[in-house]
């Protein structure tokens, strides 16, 4: 199933990494790590919810009588690093509900006193592995494959996500209503949540709910859980999590939602024909849910002026660079138009060529967005949202308004899919971009783009799992097809599996992201987890494998190019790690090569090897960082880069961060070019608490000679309803010539209940 037509010497490239991966296979003398057995209806643990007698004070203290007398679940286990049947950190855990909320309280005992809590800093949506945190994972559709996520820190910090199939598909920018509280003590944390059940998606007349609870305590680097869960997977795959009984949530009733806004602003832009001077707008959403398992939201105006800012790269391959969506509109329910494809797959591991090569038959970036990011106005647009225990459904409909040259532009996409059995999900997509573009001659002309996808996912058990994508586009009579495949089996000593894609020249989803077209694409790989019994106790796991990826022209079958690289990673307890990576890359261009405006490498044979390793401190500490550092051979000459990402937190309430990467070329191209570029990157953050904070993130790339700051104040006055104050400024740096722009915008958006 790994075959692929390389030619010539290029042949035995994905066969040497799996031979290299079988000769250095562990031996039986390695520890081996307690096997986690899925659970049963008899084996699984029953939390009873009680219906609450008063009402409830959330202030994470509970002392109310209610509190005291519920169930409690306790007697946790350590998830990971590996399984152990107890935890020397206990969590006990109460439910409660009412008409209007559901409550969870936890206290999270820990001796160890308030010092030894970790938690970098107040964002929402922060970084579990770095945090400590309490979590609640719970699958209110009874389909055992849906999952809502509601995780807190010691400091109240909120973080929630929408999981499904196990984790095959995630969107951690899902923000839904709900409160938090936190105290503490030197005795532990304690975390009081109301859950609104009108933020909840629930099957109705289901009175059990697939549930399981979760801790990080993070100085440890220990997960522990309520119900255990292999260590490779999370607790997002909630076939191991346990049963929450006795709940009466509400019969489903009509939510309605207002979301609406009022903006001003000044610009100030040197780009020719940009506007410049001081507006004012309006607009927003209207959120309706006729159902508890549908939502329907309409637009108007739309405006993205709070979204982050993009992450500025520098790009030495020979793709595309894949940015991710940022903007909340879109983020919300992403899930449910999501047309499968492919999103993995390393391109040159290390050495500044790293990247991944993404086949997307729908990309949420294609709308109100031009080609280099610009943002294009959005005059309405329409979402449908449809969820059940077997079956989900989303459309969405949009008309990006005309700007300069190009025409306006109607955007619509439509998606459906089935679950079939246990763990078997058919899925099928199509969408379409009609609008008009400006040719050279300044004509406009009509441009209709249609593209339709069917998707598949099956597992084998817990641990095998097959995806499929099948794909095609059509546009001025010219139709591309496309197909993706993936196939793994993931136990917690070993993963092994392979990605694939074929694309032809003439697939072009305009509402789609693909790297680069025409290519028969194939990765397989292997790692392997060891723990010998002679590793430091310091030390968690040794973790290796080899990883090649190689791309063949599907019409002759000749190598573009490929690589095979070898890493290992040393992990350890306090989640540092030491990562070293060898690999061998392959470049075959049959064109010229342009990576820099001034350097094009000739078409040829390029066979060199380079060499790296990646340094990451404990993450959770106060002072963290992480250094990646490669150097070797590239194409026909040499490159040396560095990469340093770090932070500061003395408190949670300040955190300082910054990146710097340098990449050193010499004797490239056919001038044997020698020079470096810059990337850097500080960035400040100041919280007066999770609700309120300030932030400046400054960004100078000397490769684009460009330089941007983006700062912002923003204040959550009431739950998910903000005040933004947004200052950019770009400017061109070492002679290039990218317009000076400005703008100041202050945004008040309101959620409102109706």
């Amino acid at each position: 199933m790994f075959n692929v037509s390389l030619r010539g010497e290029s042949r035995w490239l994905p066969a040497v990494s799996l031979l290299a991966a079988l000769l250095l296979a562990p031996s039986r003398g390695h520890a081996q790590p307690i096997t986690v057995p899925e659970p049963t209806d008899a084996t699984r643990r029953h939390l009873v919810a009680r219906r609450a007698t008063a009402r409830l004070e959330i202030d994470g203290r509970l002392d109310e009588r209610d509190w005291r007398t519920a169930p409690v679940a306790g007697d946790f286990v350590q998830a990971r690093p590996d399984f152990i049947p107890s935890t020397r950190y206990p969590t006990e855990v109460r439910v409660l509900f009412d008409d209007e909320n559901l409550y969870v309280g936890a206290f999270n005992r820990d001796s160890a006193g308030l010092s030894t809590l970790r938690m970098p800093d107040l964002r929402r949506d922060f970084e579990p592995p770095e945090n400590d945190v309490f979590g609640i994972t719970m699958g209110p559709l009874g389909d055992h494959r849906t999952v809502l996520q509601f995780s807190t820190t010691p400091l109240g910090s909120q973080a929630d996500v929408q999981a499904f199939d196990g984790g095959d598909a995630f969107n951690f920018n899902w923000d839904a209503l709900w409160r938090v509280r936190t105290t503490r003590s030197d005795s532990g944390w304690t975390a009081e949540f109301s859950i609104p059940w009108r933020s909840l998606r629930y099957a109705p007349g289901l009175t059990s709910w697939d549930i399981n609870f979760v801790r990080n305590t993070r100085r440890v680097a220990q997960w522990s859980a309520w119900m255990p869960y292999p260590r490779q997977l999370s607790s997002w795959r909630i076939t191991y999590g346990g049963v929450l009984d006795s709940l009466q949530p509400p019969p489903p009733r009509t939510n309605s939602r207002v979301r609406p806004y009022v903006l001003g602003q000044r610009i100030t832009d040197r780009t020719a024909k940009a506007f410049n001077g001081s507006l004012g707008d309006v607009g927003g959403e209207v959120i309706w849910a006729p159902t508890a398992n549908s939502l329907l939201e309409g637009t108007i105006n739309t405006d993205f002026a709070q979204a982050d800012v993009d992450r500025q790269v520098v790009n030495l391959t020979r793709f595309s660079v894949f940015l991710p969506e940022r903007r909340q509109f879109f983020l919300e329910n992403a899930d449910l138009l999501n047309a499968g494809g492919l999103g993995a797959g390393t391109i040159g591991g290390i050495g500044g060529v790293s990247g991944r090569y993404f086949v997307q038959p729908f990309f949420t970036r294609r709308i109100g967005l031009g080609d280099d990011g610009t943002p294009q106005p959005i005059d309405a647009g329409m979402r449908y949202a449809f969820r059940s225990g077997r079956t989900t459904a989303g459309a969405l409909a949009m008309r990006q308004a005309a700007l300069g040259a190009q025409g306006a532009t109607t955007f619509g996409v439509v998606r459906g899919s089935q679950f079939f059995g246990r763990a078997t999900r058919l899925g099928a997509t199509a969408a379409l971009r009609d609008g008009t573009v400006a040719g050279p001659d300044g004509i406009l002309t009509d441009r209709r783009n249609t593209m339709v996808a069917f998707d598949a996912l099956t597992r084998i058990g817990e641990l095998t799992q097959f995806t499929g994508m099948v794909s095609a586009s059509t546009e001025n009579g010219r139709t591309g097809l496309a197909a993706t495949y993936g196939i793994n089996r993931n136990t917690a000593t070993l993963l092994t599996g392979v990605l694939g894609a074929v694309v032809s020249k003439d697939y072009n989803p305009q509402m789609g992201f693909v790297s680069r077209p025409d290519v028969v694409m194939t990765n397989p790989f292997v790692t392997w987890t060891l723990q010998p019994k002679r590793l430091p106790k310091s030390v968690v796991w040794l973790r290796h494998g080899p990883n090649a990826i190689a791309f063949n022209d599907p019409q002759s079958g000749d190598l573009q190019e490929a690589n095979v690289t070898y890493t290992g990673e040393l992990l350890f307890r306090n989640g540092a790690t030491i990562t070293p990576a060898l690999e061998y890359n392959v470049q075959r261009p049959n064109l010229p090569v342009t990576l820099f405006p001034s350097v094009r490498i000739a078409p040829g044979q390029y066979d060199y090897t380079r060499l790296g390793i990646t340094l990451k401190s404990d993450q959770s500490a106060k002072l963290a960082a992480q250094l990646v550092a490669t150097s070797g051979a590239f194409f026909d000459g040499s490159l040396d880069r560095a990469e340093l990402t770090t932070r500061w937190s003395p408190t949670p309430y300040v955190s300082v961060r910054g990146s710097y990467e340098i990449n050193r070329l010499r004797s490239l191209g056919a001038r044997d070019s020698n020079f470096v570029t810059h990337l850097a990157g500080p960035e400040v953050r100041v919280y007066l608490n999770p609700r309120v904070q300030w932030s400046a993130f400054y960004q100078y790339n000397t490769a684009i000679e460009r330089a941007s700051l983006n700062a912002r104040f923003s204040w959550e006055f009431l739950p998910l309803s903000f005040l933004y104050v947004v200052y950019n400024d770009r400017q061109a740096v070492q002679g290039g010539n990218t317009p000076m722009a400005r703008s100041l915008i202050v945004k008040l958006s309101w959620l409102g209940q109706l």
